[in-house]
């Protein structure tokens, strides 16, 4: 018999839960916590056990209007976890009882973006699956020679040009350059004319920070002790993984590519530390085509499937929000829940 109940992100029952799943940064409390205070909801996590064997989803509750609510998971990869040796039905059936218990306290619908790494061999019969496009990871078990031969020319000869030019990069361990990190993020999502998705107040880069620790690694580029770019990357020790985070570069010094000689200096960090993955996720919006993907491609021809899985709870309350459209519930693979799409 499956029993669920909701955790928050102050349980250490948390902690307890993850040590038995292979999880990545995504997955902790101090990851939730931060997409809360950027605004994102209400942080918690829905744990399903049969008494041998887990499942754990972490959510954000986000209100709609009076007792309305929905389920997302929060920016980055934070997908469902299954505890190691359970057996394949087990995985759908959790899932469904979690869905029962969100239906159960008025969830409308629920949205869950999968890891491209940890859920790579997630198949479910709840809901939706939809894929998205390919994300880029680059295999650190490899040699510094065969990262170096894997990485584009003309990434290798500006990754040159730069250390010729007196460019180094540093990781932060003090965590004293994270204003100016946070001033240079924003400034380039200003540049590229990013979405309101990918800006975030300062509380929440300030959170991440604190609450993961040194799983939250701060890397500096510098030209003659100016800071030309900062990149972060949150780190998962037990499953090897290191997540690259967010970038910010000085405008002045484009020419200079500091995220590419940022990102060759990581992966041998990552590298000397015995990690597994370094990913660098996908292009905007899941594209395989955008400039950013081609970009993280130079590095690697290692490449994950990126996926959400997508839950209509209370179908009727769903088709009232979507303004009595009723092929609303027959096209769950575009904008979801299509009653947020502004």
């Amino acid at each position: 018999m499956m029993k669920t109940h909701v955790l928050e992100t102050s349980s250490a029952e948390w902690l307890e839960v993850l040590a038995r799943c292979r999880h990545d940064s995504h997955h902790l409390p101090g990851w939730q916590q931060a997409a809360e205070q950027a605004g994102g909801g209400k942080a918690f996590g829905v744990h399903v056990t049969d008494g041998s064997h887990v499942l754990f989803i972490p959510l954000l509750r986000r209100d709609i209007g009076g007792s309305d609510w929905d389920a997302s998971s929060a920016y980055g990869y934070p997908g469902p976890l299954v505890s190691d040796g359970a057996p394949g039905p087990f995985a759908d059936a959790a899932l469904s009882a979690a869905m029962d218990l969100l239906r159960e306290n008025g969830c409308v619908s629920c949205f869950v973006r999968l890891n491209p790494i940890i859920n790579a061999q997630w198949r479910s019969s709840v809901g939706t699956l939809v894929e998205h496009g390919m994300t880029v990871s680059i295999d650190l078990s490899k040699s510094e020679a065969d990262h170096w031969r894997e990485t584009v020319r003309g990434h290798r000869r500006e990754i040159s040009e730069a250390m010729r030019a007196g460019v180094t990069v540093r990781l932060d361990e003090t965590l004293e350059t994270l204003p100016h990190f946070i001033g240079l993020y924003n400034a380039s999502m200003d540049r590229l004319h990013a979405s309101e998705f990918l800006f975030f107040n300062d509380a929440y880069h300030y959170t991440l920070a604190r609450s993961l620790g040194d799983r939250f690694r701060l890397f500096v580029a510098e030209e003659d002790g100016i800071i030309i770019g900062a990149l972060t990357v949150t780190v998962s020790g037990a499953a090897g993984i290191m997540q690259g985070n967010l970038t910010g570069v000085d405008a002045r010094y484009r020419h200079r590519q500091p995220g590419k000689i940022m990102l060759h200096a990581i992966r041998q960090w990552g590298r000397e530390r015995g990690l597994r993955y370094f990913h660098l996720g996908g292009g905007l919006g899941g594209s395989a085509e955008d400039s950013l993907f081609r970009f993280k491609r130079g590095f690697s021809q290692d490449t994950h499937v990126f996926r959400t899985q997508r839950v209509v709870l209370d179908p009727g309350k769903y088709l009232e929000l979507c303004g009595g459209v009723s092929s609303a519930l027959g096209e769950l693979g575009g904008y979801f829940p299509a009653y947020r799409k502004t």
